[in-house]
């Protein structure tokens, strides 16, 4: 048995303007996951995908750093806040 963990991002799951690239990296992780999951199963082997939303840092800093930007960000995201 063991234990899996991928991180992806919030934008496997919804696209981000300006980084499209970025997001069909994450999407395929989480494809990977799913199909690793099915796979490993009979093995007793977990695969998990933690895909947390945007977190302030230089990477990402083109996407919060304007007022319209991080509400765009919020919108995104179910607590209406950002990650920092």
């Amino acid at each position: 048995g063991g234990s899996v963990v991928f991180i992806s991002s919030i934008g496997g799951y919804q696209p981000i303007p300006i980084l499209g690239a970025y997001c069909v990296s994450k999407t395929a992780i989480l494809g990977l996951t799913k199909v690793l999951a099915s796979e490993c199963a009979s093995m007793n082997i977990r695969v998990n995908c933690v895909c947390p939303g945007i977190i302030q840092t230089r990477f990402s800093q083109m996407l919060w750093e304007s007022e319209s930007g991080l509400e765009q960000i919020k919108q995104m995201t179910p607590m209406q806040r950002q990650v920092t």
